[in-house]
């Protein structure tokens, strides 16, 4: 099993990202890359992660989505899927399992790593912004 300490923290030249996304953070903070946050999650926030956990649970849910692209060649491992949220991987599947049973995000586990769906907290989402998808 990986620990955190095999993997790598890439560096990229931040003055290569949108001009856009380097204007509302400095270089140095860019350095890893970002995760797009959208608006509408922005505004209903507060209502998805409540409590003193909500930090944890955003911090996992936004490993997913860094992790996400299109045409994968592999799934992500729980322990990548931690080290990218900075968490150790008992306090990942933790939130991991709090999301699940707010029906926020679906996982299943196979051999090549965890297929992770989003779908509930984007439904969530769709719902608190009043716009719920046909």
């Amino acid at each position: 099993m990986k620990t955190n300490l095999e993997f790598h923290r890439q560096k990229i030249d931040a003055r290569r990202l949108p001009p856009q996304v380097v204007e509302k953070w400095s270089p140095s903070v860019l350095e890893e890359g970002f995760v797009p946050f959208p608006k509408k999650l922005v505004r209903c926030l507060p209502q998805l992660f409540t409590g003193s956990e909500a930090a944890t649970d955003l911090a996992v849910v936004l490993a997913i989505v860094d992790f996400k692209r299109p045409n994968l060649s592999r799934n992500p491992s729980i322990e990548y899927l931690s080290f990218l949220a900075g968490l150790e991987v008992a306090k990942f599947q933790k939130a991991l399992e709090r999301l699940i049973l707010k029906r926020y995000v679906k996982v299943g586990y196979g051999p090549d790593g965890l297929d992770v769906s989003l779908d509930g907290l984007l439904t969530k989402i769709e719902e608190l912004t009043g716009e719920v998808p046909a």
